[in-house]
């Protein structure tokens, strides 16, 4: 008797395994295999694009002859439920352009971006025009297809910074425990630096990075004990030395 119920225990346990074969399998792609890719995932060729922008929509960034400039890679992996990847970014440019990177390999999880720099520097005798620089992402050696901005060299410039968004404004008032003090630049080509002062006192200098033709500053004032009436002056200059100042005069409530 004991025999008999041991061997139905064994023949019970082997009917068992057969009956997860095939669901052991179907998870390995059917064929027992690897399929390179987990339940739910969908890979995607990633890509990257080039964030300098000039005028609102131009890709490129202005520079004079041998002038580095920061360009900004935004990479992004397109796949969709999958685990992270590792991406190598490239950037390649024109002879006699350097093109440097402190870091050309970032890891992304699925559907995320971030960002890699990279430093490129135009020959000191370059020629005024627009110097194409090319970018590409590869994962597992195959790259994305390419996206391409520009290094556009000028030599000449005469035109100062327009100023925008200045606050307080001519004329303005303030009041509460604290205030911010600022206001926006741009540039027919670039803006170098901002200078913001208060009563004739520098309370803020910007160096612009020249990742678009945009910069500003911002101060932020506490007034609890200043009431009355004060000045503002607010400077932009760009890469050839041009320009362009305002004054505010307003009245701290």
């Amino acid at each position: 008797m004991n025999r008999r119920i041991a061997h139905a225990a064994q023949v019970v346990a082997l009917v068992l395994a057969l009956a997860l074969v095939p669901a052991a399998l179907a998870g390995k792609g059917g064929n027992g295999g690897s399929t390179g890719s987990t339940s739910g995932c969908t890979q995607s060729a990633p890509r990257a694009s080039i964030d300098n922008t000039w005028a609102w929509g131009t890709p490129g960034s202005w520079g004079l002859p041998g002038q580095q400039l920061k360009y900004a890679i935004d990479v992004f992996n397109n796949d969709v439920g999958c685990g992270s990847s590792s991406f190598v970014v490239k950037m390649s440019a024109p002879s006699g352009f350097s093109v440097s990177m402190p870091s050309s390999t970032i890891t992304l999880n699925s559907a995320s971006s971030a960002y890699v720099w990279a430093n490129v520097t135009s020959p000191a005798g370059a020629a005024d025009g627009d110097y194409p620089l090319t970018v590409t992402v590869e994962r597992a050696g195959t790259p994305s297809p390419a996206t391409t901005s520009w290094y556009k060299v000028y030599s000449t410039d005469t035109l100062a910074p327009k100023l925008y968004w200045t606050s307080p404004s001519d004329g303005g008032a303030v009041s509460g425990r604290t205030t911010y003090v600022g206001f926006t630049s741009n540039d027919d080509h670039a803006v170098k630096k901002l200078d913001l002062s208060l009563d004739g006192v520098s309370v803020g200098s910007v160096l612009c990075d020249n990742i678009s033709s945009d910069c500003q500053v911002s101060y932020k004032w506490s007034i609890r004990r200043v009431h009355g009436q004060h000045t503002a002056t607010y400077t932009s200059t760009d890469w050839m030395g041009n320009t362009a100042t305002q004054t505010a005069t307003f009245t701290v409530n």
